[in-house]
């Protein structure tokens, strides 16, 4: 069945992706498919969202996910690069609470940079007219989820057992 009408906003997103992202090993996990196979954190996120609520996001509708945060991701990579220069290295240095005080507003400020990317996220899956899976069949009843493929293709993961290995041990902390 598609849907055409909002099935999820900016708000309640956030509060999943916080609290997901917060569960077990999802943080070191997505980090490890960012950091070693491009993959976006919050499409990731998207991705279990769709598990967990039953939606499929095929590979064209995810591929326009994808490229209405282009731009976002772009600022996103910058400023985390610039996050992690700017890590104090010693306590002992003269200038490390200031350079903490630093650290911490560009973690701040890359919340914000996260949290309006998520928006754009939300805005293009409300406008794709996202199917979902017949009443019961949710992720947890061993339903195989097509959201999944969809990730796997969009970041050209198929030949990379290490990332769909890490998808399947991330998915595994949803249930």
């Amino acid at each position: 069945m598609k849907h055409n009408k909002a099935i999820v906003n900016a708000e309640d997103f956030w509060q999943y992706a916080g609290s997901r992202y917060g569960k077990g090993d999802v943080a070191p996990l997505a980090i490890l498919l960012q950091d070693r196979h491009g993959v976006n954190v919050n499409i990731l996120l998207l991705i279990c969202w769709c598990i967990e609520h039953g939606y499929i996001i095929n590979l064209p509708q995810l591929n326009a996910v994808i490229s209405a945060v282009e731009a976002s991701e772009h600022t996103l990579k910058q400023h985390r690069l610039e996050r992690k220069q700017a890590k104090p290295e010693g306590k002992q240095d003269a200038n490390y609470p200031q350079a903490l005080a630093k650290y911490n507003q560009l973690k701040d400020d890359e919340l914000v940079l996260e949290k309006a990317q998520q928006a754009i996220i939300v805005e293009t899956v409300n406008s794709l007219g996202l199917a979902s899976l017949p009443s019961g069949a949710s992720s947890m009843s061993g339903v195989f989820n097509a959201s999944i493929a969809a990730l796997i293709n969009a970041y050209g993961l198929r030949e990379k057992q290490e990332a769909r290995e890490l998808i399947s041990q991330l998915l595994k902390q949803l249930s």
